[in-house]
């Protein structure tokens, strides 16, 4: 016969014991580590099943400015209506710090939308529609490129003990 007998075969006869001991350990650590590893990237719910996350389409309001830029007109157009957009616009971002050598070369910490502040030099981008102008001892002006006018001026806030006149 060509194949011997299970039974021939003692589990002394063909392996240390020590190493089986081992490998049933390093097994055991890998199964471990790999269920480890999938409980923490287990996708958390962010909200209940079956809420309604969107707002009611009364409470929607349709945002005239973008519409028309859908239908091509200009980003920024010069109109009377268009003051309180900018002065909108000028909200979304904050002037923290400005190193100003002249006007075209310097940098600006701006914070936009709320987020944290990030360094801009002249000419780079704040946000997909502005880019950095001009940079002044105490503001500085963000326009849609860098051959287009000015649409939005940001001020250094005035720190406590300052007087507003030079």
């Amino acid at each position: 016969m060509i194949i011997q007998p299970m039974h021939s075969l003692s589990p002394s006869s063909y392996s240390n014991p020590w190493v089986t001991r081992l490998v049933t350990l390093l097994l055991a650590a890998i199964v471990a580590a790999s269920a480890g590893y999938w409980v923490l990237r287990w996708p958390a719910p962010s909200s209940p099943l079956g809420v309604n996350t969107l707002a009611p389409t009364a409470a929607r309001q349709v945002d005239t400015r973008k519409v028309a830029q859908l239908l091509g007109a200009s980003r920024f157009a010069a109109t009377a209506g268009d003051a309180t957009s900018t002065i909108s616009l000028a909200s979304n971002y904050k002037l923290l710090g400005v190193i100003a050598v002249g006007q075209h070369n310097g940098s600006a910490l701006i914070s936009a939308n709320s987020k944290l502040a990030k360094p801009y030099r002249v000419g780079e981008h704040v946000s997909d529609d502005l880019v950095l102008l001009a940079v002044n001892a105490r503001s500085v002006t963000l326009a849609p490129n860098l051959k287009e006018p000015a649409v939005v001026t940001l001020e250094l806030p005035l720190t406590p003990g300052m007087n507003s006149t030079p």
